[in-house]
């Protein structure tokens, strides 16, 4: 006897595409998702899983007019990538001013601090263009 669906279900497969392993979630809202293992929303697709069945059996469901019949392809959403999946450069020059800062204070070596500030101030004008 199967258990209902009423919580997500995710599992991580053997399949690696593009070097990273595919997790696959069976949603409580009876949908199935795919994504690269380690990214957070890029390259996730989703399908219903009524309509994967449709499509996989090859069958019309219980809809028969012929503009609903599935054409063969899979067809999935995918979720864009969130903007604030990145932080601005802003914010990370804020960071970056902040640890120079700090790193200032430190008590280092003066050979070693001027190494540190140099990595620091190239990475600020990096973000900054």
């Amino acid at each position: 006897m199967a258990t209902a669906l009423s919580k997500d279900v995710t599992r991580e497969s053997t399949v690696e595409h593009d070097g990273r392993l595919i997790n696959i979630t069976i949603t409580a809202d009876q949908k199935v998702r795919m994504k690269p293992k380690g990214m957070k929303t890029t390259g996730e697709v989703e399908i219903g899983i009524l309509e994967l069945y449709h499509q996989l059996c090859g069958c019309e469901g219980e809809t028969t007019s012929e503009e609903t019949k599935p054409s063969g392809a899979v067809s999935y959403s995918r979720k864009e990538p969130s903007k604030y999946q990145q932080p601005p450069n802003h914010m990370i020059e804020s960071v970056l001013h902040d640890i120079r800062s700090q790193s200032a204070i430190a008590g280092l070596d003066m050979p070693t601090m001027a190494k540190f500030d140099q990595i620091i101030v190239n990475l600020i004008s990096a973000y900054k263009s």
